[in-house]
């Protein structure tokens, strides 16, 4: 399994085989979805839009891809307000946070003058992680910059939380719930990489703690 490791004041990403075609493709689906919300919020501004309803984000596709409900909530048409922000989808409200869960009014400002930069930031990392990720050796290793690893672990989460709703992971009861579904459940597989991507972030975290 893939992990993080120290190496003298260098930090090293080591992926077996499957995962050096997994994590790519997981990072670029979620910077696709950023970009395209990006860009339909620079076009939605410009107009009045009709209201329109975002689908379940919660609900699994028939593949095996876990984004496969994620990325037709943000493509199901042009006239959605990206920003929603009056009543944001379950992947927009996990990924962008409000800090006034109690007060409307005050999230709904807090998300229409923070959330733009946010994406831009989110956006700007997963970039980061993919240009570290086009350096993997033969050996499935790469060595990631020191100004690079805030950034690969912000990512990570975001991957992770955006598996966790997918998965309706919500608390304790929800997450074990989750990882008992059967295998023939679709989101079963959504769960294995929901676990890895834990471990991901758990390996990374330890490593940046050891002394350099």
């Amino acid at each position: 399994m893939g992990r993080f490791s120290r190496r003298g004041v260098q930090t090293v990403l080591t992926l077996d085989g499957l995962e050096q075609e997994l994590l790519p493709n997981l990072v670029q689906q979620l910077l696709d979805v950023l970009e395209h919300d990006q860009q339909t919020a620079a076009a939605t501004r410009r107009r009045d839009s009709p209201d329109a309803s975002v689908p379940d984000a919660r609900s699994a596709g028939p593949d095996d891809d876990p984004f496969h409900v994620w990325e037709a909530s943000f493509s199901e048409s042009e006239t959605i307000e990206d920003e929603d922000f009056d009543d944001p989808d379950p992947i927009t409200a996990r990924l962008f946070p409000s800090a006034y869960s109690d007060d409307p009014e005050a999230a709904y400002d807090f998300r229409r003058f923070t959330q733009a930069d946010e994406r831009r930031q989110k956006v700007a990392e997963c970039r980061l992680v993919l240009e570290d990720l086009d350096h993997l050796s033969s050996r499935g290793r790469v060595q990631i910059p020191a100004d690079h690893l805030q950034a690969w672990l912000r990512t990570l989460n975001n991957l992770r939380l955006v598996l966790s709703v997918l998965l309706g992971i919500t608390d304790e009861v929800s997450a074990d719930e989750a990882a008992q579904l059967p295998d023939d459940d679709p989101r079963a597989v959504v769960h294995q990489y929901y676990g890895w991507l834990g471990w991901m972030l758990e390996s990374l975290l330890e490593t940046l703690a050891e002394p350099a």
